[in-house]
């Protein structure tokens, strides 16, 4: 007879998914629905008080945002893939041929983290068509024209966050807690465009969540064809390795010995 208790164990456990009933889901829509209006509520204020900040600050936070531009992130990144893809026309040697690649194919990895949610951003920016801080007492904190064609009226969400925290998961994907400093460029980054009047609290909350949410299905895009871990699962931890690092760990220890 077999133990109760044995095939208690056996049984299946539920997935994860199977716990999002739909009281669940109406749920936290419900909570992420109030959370944003919350910071909607708040995006006034806190507006005026960033803009009003000392010259200096805000002459350190305008210098942060021209580095927040996305293209810094995708033309080197694009660059370094597109050549590491030409290392069979050139006779490297095995070993310095799979350390470029590697890095050509990191670089592509991050290319891709960022490229995708940026896109997205740029077309709701345009759909959207909220009218930026500088245009507050004018139309107020919500007016919207879609597709204005006017810079002023494609403020959410904010591109700046987006690209910024796409980055820095990408580069945490990649080389694991070591670079958790990303995270606090990626908000000053976001925080650059309130003292700058060219976001509300709302849009640059809005990036960096969508330039998350992008990078995070990029990684599980790549995760389940192995691209750049050898194991699935969540990122850098227990399980899980970046593959591209061994082929530039041998280079560097072979080329370290000669010297």
């Amino acid at each position: 007879m077999a133990n109760p208790k044995n095939t208690q164990n056996s049984a299946p456990k539920p997935h994860v998914l199977d716990s999002f009933t739909l009281k669940r889901s109406i749920l936290s829509a419900l909570v992420v629905l109030a959370f944003f209006l919350l910071i909607l509520s708040l995006d006034r204020i806190v507006t005026q008080n960033l803009t009003q900040w000392p010259d200096a600050e805000r002459a350190f936070f305008g210098s942060l945002a021209r580095v927040g531009e996305s293209d810094w992130m995708l033309i080197p990144t694009l660059l370094v893939w597109v050549l590491s893809q030409m290392t069979s026309w050139i006779n490297l040697g095995y070993t310095k041929k799979w350390a470029v690649r590697a890095i050509g194919g990191m670089s592509g990895f991050i290319f891709i983290s960022v490229a995708v949610p940026g896109i997205i951003a740029a077309f709701l920016k345009v759909a959207i068509g909220r009218a930026r801080p500088m245009l507050m007492d004018e139309v107020g904190i919500l007016h919207f024209t879609p597709f204005a064609g006017d810079w002023r009226y494609a403020g959410f969400p904010s591109g700046h966050a987006t690209t910024a925290f796409a980055l820095a998961w990408a580069i945490y994907f990649l080389f694991g807690k070591r670079t958790l400093i990303v995270f606090l460029g990626a908000f000053l980054i976001s925080l650059s465009r309130i003292v700058d009047e060219v976001h509300y609290l709302s849009d640059v909350i809005a990036g960096s969540m969508l330039g998350t949410f992008g990078a995070f299905w990029v990684r599980d895009f790549y995760l389940k064809r192995r691209w750049v871990h050898n194991k699935s699962g969540l990122g850098p931890k227990k399980g899980t390795q970046n593959r591209f690092l061994r082929p530039i760990q041998r280079f560097w220890r072979r080329r370290s010995a000669k010297t």
